[in-house]
């Protein structure tokens, strides 16, 4: 039973993995890719979840800032923790926790979470850069919830 969990797991992990992939290639920005293809696993509407995201691509809206795909990260945090009681302190303080692992991993796998220092010599849309950080993010994410 235990090996069967496990494969589906891992089969789920892949399948957004692709999903993410798919929507990037489609000219989806690197937030939305990787929050879309979470959207079935936590039950939200594909389309709230990309409009959710559509402003954090491309270095937070052009502005050098966050990457996207370490962006969805912060988002998807959200809806794993579900920190919607105004005064717990405690899920918030999980919220946090868990949002600064999922960081910590990006910055380690990319020395960088900044969309200027990822990008370097790579042109403002790198199409095969960028994917390879969208597709790290599911993987970071997917690892952290379980997903292995």
């Amino acid at each position: 039973m235990r090996q069967e969990a496990v494969k589906r797991s891992v089969k789920m992990k892949q399948a957004i993995i692709y999903k993410a992939t798919e929507l990037y290639k489609l000219g989806y920005n690197s937030s939305q890719a990787v929050c879309a293809a979470f959207a079935e696993y936590y039950g939200i509407d594909r389309d709230i979840a990309l409009q959710m995201a559509s402003s954090f691509g491309d270095g937070t809206s052009h502005l050098g800032g966050t990457c996207g795909a370490a962006d969805a990260l912060v988002i998807l945090s959200g809806f794993e923790k579900k920190n919607v009681i105004p005064d717990d302190p405690q899920t918030r303080e999980d919220n946090y926790q868990m949002v600064q692992a999922l960081i910590a991993e990006f910055k380690r796998r990319h020395g960088s979470i900044f969309c200027k220092d990822l990008r370097g010599n790579y042109e403002p849309k790198c199409l095969a850069h960028c994917l390879k950080l969208v597709q790290s993010s599911v993987e970071i994410y997917a690892d952290h919830i379980g997903l292995k």
